[in-house]
């Protein structure tokens, strides 16, 4: 019996001196070992070796994020890691994706925002990325997947909001963008809000564009005009329509602009783009 309480305070001390070790590792020494996961992530072929580097990823990211600091940390070094900072300095939203099977795209996410303490959201796709219809209110662990790339603060009803720009992909035919709403519901982050007046009184809760995987589209934020701009997409001929799959840019441009002091965003079509 002494033998075991012995074993079993050696290996209390031990985990002990593992948690006091992780809490004194630098930034820096994180990135060196998130830069060798996402390596490994990108290289492997094989998916259950996949799930658990990228388990791997999030056991690191739950260790450091919780810091204070983390914030405003760029990653800049993390080969394989998108991380947007709102210009309030209140949240940050870390994306990555890896290929499964070469072909598909497996799509991973933290949301961390900086309240009374720092809170932290992880968004792990179920499966394959799914396309989120335009009116559904999305909670964190039912999170259809995407990469963010840009993402601008604003005042909901529900408070303060942001806007996210992302893009995704659920089959190598279709590629996906979105214009999202990111907001907190007391302690759970949640995607769509309707604010996108696309006809007089009817919203839409993000908007969503899906077109042919070979063509690019433009989705941008125009700051002197207060919008987002982005091509129309348009059906190769008119047998396509509502095949996203022959959907390209037809060289015309629409936008949502957001009218002073008010709390949506208007649809306006083929405006000029400067």
């Amino acid at each position: 019996m002494l033998k075991v309480l012995k074993y079993v305070s050696v290996i209390v001390c031990f985990l002990l001196f593992l948690s006091l070790h992780a809490q004194q590792r630098s930034f820096s020494e994180c990135e060196v070992q998130l830069n060798m996961l996402f390596s490994r992530l990108k290289k492997d072929t094989i998916s259950e070796n996949q799930h658990r580097i990228n388990d791997s990823i999030y056991i690191i990211f739950s260790e450091i994020l919780q810091r204070n600091v983390s914030l405003d940390y760029d990653f800049k070094n993390t080969e394989g890691l998108k991380k947007i900072v709102s210009a309030d300095k209140r949240v940050a939203v870390y994306s990555w994706c890896y290929v499964v099977d070469k072909k598909y795209l497996i799509f991973n996410g933290i949301v961390q925002r900086r309240s009374k303490t720092i809170q932290v959201f992880p968004l792990k796709s179920q499966a394959n990325a799914y396309v989120p219809s335009d009116n559904q209110i999305v909670d964190a662990d039912n999170w259809y997947g995407a990469l963010y790339f840009d993402i601008f603060p604003f005042r909901a009803k529900q408070g303060k909001a942001y806007i996210l720009l992302g893009w995704s992909q659920n089959n190598p035919n279709l590629t996906m963008k979105t214009i999202e709403v990111l907001w907190f519901d007391g302690e759970n982050a949640r995607f769509g809000l309707p604010i996108f007046e696309v006809l007089k009184n009817e919203f839409l809760s993000r908007v969503v564009f899906q077109y042919n995987s070979e063509v690019s589209m433009t989705l941008l934020y125009e700051s002197q005009n207060r919008r987002f701009v982005f091509d129309h997409l348009a059906p190769l001929n008119i047998g396509f329509v509502g095949d996203y799959r022959y959907y390209t840019p037809d060289s015309s441009y629409d936008a949502y602009k957001k009218k002073t002091l008010q709390k949506k965003w208007i649809f306006q079509q083929d405006v000029d783009v400067e």
